[in-house]
This record gives structure tokens, sequence and C-alpha cells, in this order.
């Protein structure tokens, strides 16, 4: 149902008064009610207008005398477009200075991104098929050798439109806009053990926010009309387009997906408050406390916005998830960074967040597409080992640089505790020689 909105009303007079301030002049051939302007009945971000001279046509030809339009009325006799048409036909632009010019197309382009903000932030649940093409989108007029172009708005399934904005802070992502192969994992995962899905926010097709969701159950078992615990489902950091309204964003994001599939935080056992049943975790991210004040706050506000969710639960920040999940495959030819499931076992196929000193490990911590073999930090020098190039030492790695075999001991020992014996040509621990 048509409403018109006061702050759109706002952003518009403002930025008519603005491009009057900058002393560019009116247009008199385009002489409009201003008093009447409201956002279109067709689109919530066009502007509705009308001429003063259709006004009076109105009223001498069909005897209709408009003071305060009505629906009907606004979406037959108003004019609707965008604030960026209508400022160019309210303003006269022609023979303005550079200067001028430049502060005209910010003020359209800040209220045109003011009145956007209005829109609501529609949710949808997008299939790991999907993930690297929204990976891939990158908005950028300019292509280059290795990355062409990419501003076209794009489709998936009934979705249409998709877009990233240039100034998005999704945009600045270290993998937005990264070759779709690097993503092919997410695509691969093992559906009969786990699930993989992305969740992303629009207002308008503008992609204003985004999180992968890993599953602790097989697709074919996941039922929305069943409950689901926390522990079976992991929430990914989530990006957002900007810093500003970002834990809103975040929270509203984060709701959706706990109504979506019907999570139960309520607590289940409350003789034990540290119970992960009764738990709400966060990926790991600078402003957590942010969007756990959101949490409660707007739990307490409404009960209703989540029947299954529990203010009084304990609500922290934890990067690990309590499951791993299991891939198609135990070797991809390009993968991407990863926020969570950062590390690949090879051998049993498995992503998990669990660091391991297994030489099966591939670490997925890089952007150009290559995984890292699994490295430790030596705990002598300092420098980052393959874990075949070292050994442990009263449990800590060392590297071989750092350590000397000892005969008398049939162990590796630290080389700031060999002695050499010139004559036997061997290397002893200190702590054994007789002095």
């Amino acid at each position: 149902m048509y409403k018109e909105n006061s702050e759109f009303q706002l952003i518009a007079k403002s930025m008519i008064t603005q491009i009057e301030e900058v002393k560019i002049s009116k247009n008199d051939k385009f002489n409009i009610c201003l008093q009447t302007i409201a956002n279109a009945v067709c689109n919530p971000l066009k502007i509705s207008y009308i001429k003063k001279s259709k006004i009076v046509g109105l009223i001498e030809n069909a005897g209709i005398v408009i003071t305060e339009p009505t629906t009907e009325q606004r979406n037959k006799y108003y004019s609707a477009c965008t604030l960026r048409k209508f400022a160019n036909n309210y303003f006269d632009t022609e023979g303005i200075t550079a200067e001028q010019l430049e502060q005209f197309n910010n003020i359209v382009a800040e209220a045109t991104a003011a009145a956007n903000l209005l829109l609501p932030k529609t949710f949808h649940i997008l299939d790991a098929e999907h993930i690297p093409q929204i990976y891939n989108h990158k908005h950028s007029n300019t292509g280059s050798c290795s990355q062409p172009a990419n501003n076209e708005p794009f489709n998936i399934g009934k979705i249409e439109g998709l877009h990233i904005k240039e100034k998005n802070d999704i945009n600045a992502s270290c993998m937005q806009g990264k070759p779709k192969q690097y993503f092919e994992i997410y695509k691969d995962i093992n559906t009969d053990a786990s699930t993989l899905k992305m969740a992303i926010l629009t207002q308008g097709s503008e992609i204003v926010a985004r999180s992968l969701i890993w599953i602790d159950k097989p697709e074919a078992e996941i039922d929305r009309r069943k409950k689901m615990k926390p522990h079976e489902l992991y929430i990914d950091r989530i990006y957002t387009k900007t810093q500003e309204h970002r834990s809103e964003t975040q929270t509203q994001l984060f709701y959706e997906v706990n109504n979506y599939f019907n999570i139960n935080n309520k607590t289940e056992n409350n003789s034990d408050s540290n119970s992960n049943i009764s738990s709400i975790k966060f990926a790991n991210c600078f402003n957590w406390y942010d969007i756990k004040s959101k949490i409660q706050e707007y739990t307490k506000q409404d009960s209703k916005l989540n029947k299954n969710l529990n203010v009084d639960n304990n609500i922290f920040c934890n990067s690990n998830p309590s499951f791993d999940v299991e891939v198609n495959s135990d070797s991809y030819n390009y993968y991407p960074y990863a926020d969570t499931f950062q590390h690949f076992n090879t051998w049993s196929n498995m992503l998990s967040n669990d660091e391991s000193s297994d030489s099966d490990i591939l670490r997925l911590n890089n952007v150009d597409g290559e995984a890292s073999e699994n490295t430790r930090c030596c705990d002598d020098c300092g420098s980052d080992t393959h874990e075949d190039d070292g050994t442990y030492i009263d449990d800590e790695f060392i590297c071989n640089d750092c350590s000397i075999w000892c005969d008398d001991r049939e162990e590796s020992i630290r080389a700031s505790d060999a002695v050499y014996n010139n004559c036997t040509s061997e290397y002893h621990h200190r702590d054994d020689l007789d002095y």
C-alpha cells in the first residue's frame, strides 16, 4: 500500500536546496508544484511531481482540484523519474563551471544513495553453486588484461538484476572479483554429510550483506519446519556494504538466518550454563560487541522477532565451529582465502578450523588462488618451516637449522645445547658432559 515517505521528501528537498546554494539557476520551463513532491507510487526510489501548468489544466478542463494528492491521483496525473533526471530538468546546467558541475553531480549522487538506504533489506538464501558467481562480481568500469570490466547486473534463479556498487565495502573485500575457479571447493561440498549456503541481504537489487552459512547436516535432511540446534550451523563472517549501520545490518542477517533455518537458541539444559546448545556464536569480527548488544536490545524490544532466541543465552565471539566439513576431492587447481574453515586436510578431504601439524594439511590463507603448505613457527629462530623440515624437542617445534642429531641420546637436540667432539666428530648435549 502506497504511503508518502517523509524521509524521501526531505532528501529530495534538501538536494534542491543544496544545488541552489551552488548558484545553479532553476529551469523556468520546468515549473512544478514543489510542495507536493514525494516518492512515486510505481517505484519508491523515483520522485513524483506535477507541473503547475498541469494543475491548472486539470481544474479548467476536468474540474479536478488537487490539494493533497491521493494515491490514485498521484499515479494517474503525476510524473515519475529518478532523482538525477529530476535534477537535470529542474535546474539549468548549461553554461555552469566545471566546479559547479562536479558539485551538482556529487549532491545528486549523495541524495540517490540516501534514498536507496530507505529501501527495506530483503533476505535470500543461495545454494553453493551460486557462491562463485557472487564472489566473482566486482564492480569496475575499467578492465585489465587479467580482469575485464564488470559492471553489468546478473541474475541468480528468480533473483534478477543483482549488483554490487563501486562504493560498497563488499566490493573492496580481498576475494571479491576473483575468478570463479577460485571457489570450486565451495561447490564441491559432500552434501551427503554437510551443506553450504550463502545468505545475502539486498536493498533494491544491490547486495548490501553476504555471509557463508555452514551446516553440519546433509542437504537432504534440512527441513525448515523442524528446529535445528545452534551447533549444527555456523554463520561465517558477515560482510556489509558500509560501516554505517554495519552492526544493524549484520544483526538483521543473523536474525534472518536463524528464522529461515528455525534455529532453537533457547536454553535446553538450565544446569549447564556453558552448554553449546544454549549459546549464540558469532564469527570473529571487530565489532561483535555491537552485534551482541543489538541482539539483546532487539530481543528485549520484541520477543516476536524470533521466538527461538533467548536474550539470556550466552552470546560470544568464536571462530571455532564445532564441526568439520567434508568435500569430494583431495585437491583443487585453485583455492579461496577462507575466513574460518581455513585448514584443508587432503588425506581426509575435510575443511576445518583446527590447526594441525599434519603434513597433509593445506592452509587456505592466500588471495592469489594458491594454498599454503602446512608450516609451523620454529620456537628457536621464529622462521616458518614445513612440518617435515623440523622436529619436536621438549614439546616445542624446532627447525632443522636449529637442531642437531645427538648419538648419545639417539635423538635431536637444540643446536644451542650441542657440544662438538673433535675426536669422535659427534655432538653431545652439554647437560650430559662431566666438566
